[in-house]
């Protein structure tokens, strides 16, 4: 790829058309998916009959091959056609996210031109009012009448799509700048499919429940693609819910999940969230931030048979970067594990040599899971096929990833380079604290001072003394937090992640004042690392 060999899985399907196409002559009379919004159940070979039946609506409509059509539609059958008809038919799916604003929903339909902007009756004043704000927006129509009103037997002699053909695009949060779309290939999806199956050890009586967005890469790339793969089946959601999800698992018989860290937090708060009342749950995956020091080991106290899976991915990649597994965990604590047999990966400095082991440096990767670039051809940030991530992180002396954040949300406060992860684990190792989120404070006396907004964990008042002198006995002086602010909630992108910008405005205090850097916080530090154009 781009010029350069990879390694790649051998036995990969090459697109979700494929892995479709295979499955159905396999399993066709099993249940693929379950939508209790619709109380339907839906069988492979239905499936594929429905899948079929909306690329040929589709494509009856004058749409042509690489034409984009935006779906604006909750978790449910409708939103997995979507995306399937949308392969089969040579077509472009864009997933937009139900809880956006029409001004957000906007910007992702002007950047992607879609023609079609399929969504429900629910939506539709929300899909209007977003295409009123676009020069030449789609036509809005409905998603059932086009996605569930025709049934049509597969055909074989129709090709299947070529595995770096872009089926797909992925919104970023762009919650420090211009949204972004990911384009995303059979390739890629193939290979997380593949991953998921492997490392998770999935058969076909696995059942998954879908509550993250299919907007989102979890929805139909870590989750339906791989239970179609292994024969399994996926429930669902329109809507989430910690107390749902437990329903949801418990009535269906769901054995594994896939979340992001802070539902973890929301889990334990449910006593239904029990090995008795989830005997079958065995797998999970986490991924997207660091869970707090203590969240894991009540989950494993809760869920003993409970296999935890720590992935790290991006977007810009779809499939798992490494894998922490449970029986590594212990041994290699704060670690998101080593890379995948198709991930090549390295840690380099400022001016891109290669930094010792243990050394913090930007992340690069190379793998064929890499996406070709961003809607609009958009220049990807990649050099002798090595993908810069614009992340943060070390790998030890085995060769375990360990991230520290982003490379633009580094702080450098008199010279020194903090990571903001680093000072989050100290302040949540205290066990006063369920979250936390640190970012750079502008600062005239030092470049920045190190802010901090924390929850609390129920019924715990945060001891402000304890939270400093824990930061400073693991990292030193120059990383203490000058400004904290205790909230009842962090404020989250739509990807679950702590939203730093938003987190600044809560800590940004006009007549706060403000100490020189200590002594030992204005020695010279290491030049940051080089800030990713992506």
């Amino acid at each position: 790829m781009r010029g350069v060999p990879v390694r790649c899985y051998a036995s990969r399907p090459r697109s979700v058309v494929e892995v479709l196409a295979q499955a159905r002559t396999r399993s066709g009379d099993d249940v693929l998916l379950v939508d209790p919004e619709r109380s339907s159940a839906t069988t492979y070979d239905g499936f594929a009959r429905l899948v079929e039946g909306a690329a040929l609506t589709l494509r009856a409509t004058g749409l042509s091959t690489g034409d984009r059509v935006a779906l604006l539609v909750r978790n449910g059958l409708e939103a997995a056609v979507g995306i399937w008809a949308c392969a089969r038919a040579g077509l472009v799916h864009v997933g937009l996210p139900v809880d956006a604003p029409p001004a957000r929903l906007a910007e992702l339909v002007e950047l992607t031109g879609p023609r079609l902007l399929l969504t429900s009756a629910e939506l539709r004043p929300t899909a209007h009012d977003a295409v009123g704000r676009v020069a030449a927006g789609p036509q809005v129509v409905d998603a059932a009448e086009v996605l569930l009103s025709r049934e049509s037997g597969w055909r074989d002699s129709e090709p299947l799509p070529d595995e770096d053909v872009t089926y797909s695009l992925i919104a970023t949060s762009g919650t420090t700048g211009r949204p972004k779309a990911v384009r995303v290939t059979g390739r890629m999806t193939g290979h997380a499919a593949e991953a998921y199956v492997r490392t998770l050890g999935l058969t076909p009586v696995d059942r998954t429940a879908i509550h993250l967005p299919f907007a989102w890469v979890s929805g139909h790339v870590t989750q339906l693609t791989p239970a179609m793969l292994s024969g399994g089946s996926a429930v669902t959601m329109a809507s989430f819910t910690a107390p749902l999800l437990v329903q949801v698992a418990a009535e269906h018989r769901v054995t594994w999940l896939d979340v992001v860290p802070s539902i973890w937090e929301l889990l334990l708060r449910s006593d239904a969230f029990s090995q008795a009342v989830l005997p079958q749950v065995r797998l999970a995956v986490f991924g997207g931030a660091p869970a707090a020091p203590g969240t894991l080991e009540r989950v494993r106290e809760r869920m003993p048979q409970l296999r935890l899976f720590d992935v790290y991915a991006l977007s810009e990649t779809c499939a798992p970067v490494t894998v922490l597994a449970d029986a590594e965990a212990g041994r290699r604590p704060g670690s998101v594990g080593r890379p995948m047999g198709y991930v090549d990966l390295r840690v380099v400095a400022p001016d891109g040599t290669d930094v010792p082991r243990g050394e913090p440096g930007e992340l690069r990767l190379r793998s064929p899971t890499v996406t070709p670039g961003y809607w609009g051809d958009e220049a990807l940030a990649v050099e002798d096929g090595w993908f810069a991530t614009g992340d943060l992180g070390r790998l030890d002396d085995e060769g375990y990833l360990h991230v520290g954040g982003r490379a633009v949300d580094l702080i450098i406060r008199g010279g020194v380079n903090i990571y903001p992860a680093e000072v989050e684990r100290a302040l949540l190792a205290t066990g006063q604290l369920s979250d936390a989120v640190a970012v750079g404070v502008p600062s005239g006396l030092s470049g920045h001072n190190v802010g901090v907004a924390v929850v609390a964990r129920p019924g715990v008042r945060p001891d402000v003394t304890v939270l400093r002198t824990a930061v400073r006995e693991a990292l030193g002086a120059h990383a203490v937090p000058q400004r904290l602010r205790v909230v009842e909630e962090l404020p989250r992108n739509r990807n679950g992640k702590p939203d730093r910008a938003a987190a600044l405005l809560l800590l940004v205090d006009p007549a706060s004042t403000e100490q020189p850097p200590p002594a030992d916080a204005r020695r010279p530090g290491p030049a940051p690392a080089r800030p990713p154009s992506s």
